[in-house]
Order: structure tokens, then sequence, then C-alpha cells
């Protein structure tokens, strides 16, 4: 007959066994929290600032305020919708292959690639 003692060992080991296939199964951690990320994203957010005020100094939205944007290396803007009144700019980097920054007259919106 078993012990309590062999009973609450054979427990233990399959709460163990529990823990390590919920963790095989969980989502990886997404790096958009890294030194490069983080320049990417302060990017999309300049964009969209020289945007906003392009808009105020000449009435209707133009790229030409983001000729001398300063990219962080591997990074690029992909212009994805444009008009006067209305736009939508994709940031993407080599830092963080699982993302992209749309920038919109809304924001700046982290999504996923």
């Amino acid at each position: 007959m078993p012990t309590v003692r062999s009973h609450v060992r054979a427990a233990a080991v399959m709460v163990a066994l529990l823990l390590l296939v919920l963790a095989a199964c969980a989502p990886r951690a997404v790096a958009f929290d890294t030194p490069a990320a983080r320049e990417a994203e302060r990017a999309a957010y300049e964009a969209y600032h020289r945007m906003e005020l392009g808009r105020l100094r000449l009435g209707v939205y133009t790229t030409n305020v983001l000729v001398d944007l300063d990219l962080p290396r591997g990074a690029r803007i992909t212009v994805e919708a444009f008009e006067d009144d209305d736009y939508q700019l994709r940031l993407t980097s080599e830092a963080a292959l699982e993302i992209a920054w749309l920038v919109t007259p809304r924001g700046v919106r982290r999504v996923a690639q």
C-alpha cells in the first residue's frame, strides 16, 4: 500500500510537469521592449507629430515633413494611404520583426505583423 509521502511526491511531480507543459504553450515575449524597438517607436511618434505640425502650417497633410526624419538603423516608413485630410504610415524595424507601428491622424498604434 502506497504511503501518503509517495502520493505527495507524485502530486508534486504532476504539478511540475503541468507547469512545464503550460510554459511551453505560452506565447513568446515580443521584443518591443529593447532599446532598438524603443527607438523605432520614438521615430513613429516623431513622424506623427511632424505630420500634425505640417498640417497646422499648410492646411493639408504632406509627407515632405518626413524627408529629414532620423530613422534608426533598420527602420523604414511606408505610406499605406494618403489624402489631404487623412493618412496611414507603417513604421517597421529589423529590431522588432513581430510588430509595426501604424501612424495616423488619430495617433500611433502598435500592431502585430
